[in-house]
């Protein structure tokens, strides 16, 4: 009778420790679930086109159509078609940050620049039609720098250029050959930073500075200098950059 008891205790003891096992494996469709969980991707949205980006990218974009202009103008067919889709390329980099801030102006740029690309695929090139696009892109893209490029980015640009003709003035003065090869670039590496602000502010001082900058831009890197050519080119340009700070609004 003791054995008999003791048999089926021991039947219970086991059948309860086998129950209990298969109560703390996870269910097969748990374990599906969780595989599923951990293999789906995580979704993640378009990152927002910065404001550096739009800056940079209208620089770039009104870069490519001012080469287009002046290829057009040399009626340098291969380089029209080569430039045009270039256009398309560079808008496409930050236009949906344009469109929401800008509305107005991306439908302007959307108007020009179609047909522009258009116009940089036919054969022959039809200047005029192709100029005249290209003309009313560049003007509109002017209108979104002067948006982009505060006066205050304008004049913290044009003081350190004046620093840096001032360097410069010394260094022509004294004939030192290597350091003004160093120092023309420099002046191209910031005025390209705000200029493209000035052009629709004030295309008188923006043709000033030009027409003394990159003169002297050029002579810099002549050997041997041309002393009193460089410095008259500079000193015109320090009378430009005093002009812009005093009345660029």
């Amino acid at each position: 009778m003791n054995k008999h008891v003791s048999l089926i205790t021991a039947t219970l003891l086991l059948s309860a420790s086998l129950l209990s096992a298969c109560g703390s494996a996870p269910a097969p469709s748990a374990q599906a679930n969780n595989g599923q969980a951990s293999s789906a991707p995580s979704k993640t949205e378009n990152p927002t086109v910065s404001d550096t980006a739009i800056k940079e990218g209208t620089a770039k974009l009104l870069k490519t159509a001012k080469q287009l202009s002046k290829a057009a103008t040399a009626g340098d067919e291969a380089k029209v078609k080569e430039l045009g889709p270039k256009l398309e390329d560079a808008w496409g980099a930050f236009e949906d940050g344009v469109k929401p801030k800008y509305p107005d102006l991306y439908e302007k740029i959307e108007k020009n620049l179609d047909p522009a690309i258009a116009a940089s695929k036919a054969s022959p090139l039809n200047k005029d039609v192709l100029s005249k696009a290209n003309d009313q892109l560049i003007q509109t893209l002017y209108d979104l720098s002067q948006k982009l490029i505060p006066v205050d980015q304008i004049k913290a640009g044009a003081t350190q250029m004046l620093g840096i003709a001032g360097d410069l003035k010394k260094e022509i003065e004294a004939g030192n050959e290597a350091k003004v090869k160093e120092l023309g670039p420099k002046l191209e590496d910031v005025w390209s930073t705000f200029e493209d602000g000035v052009r629709p502010r004030s295309a008188e001082l923006y043709g000033k500075l030009e027409k003394s900058l990159n003169p002297e831009v050029a002579g810099s890197q002549k050997s041997p200098l041309d002393k009193q050519a460089l410095s008259q080119l500079n000193d015109g340009l320090t009378q430009a950059l005093n002009e812009m700070l005093q009345t660029i609004k």
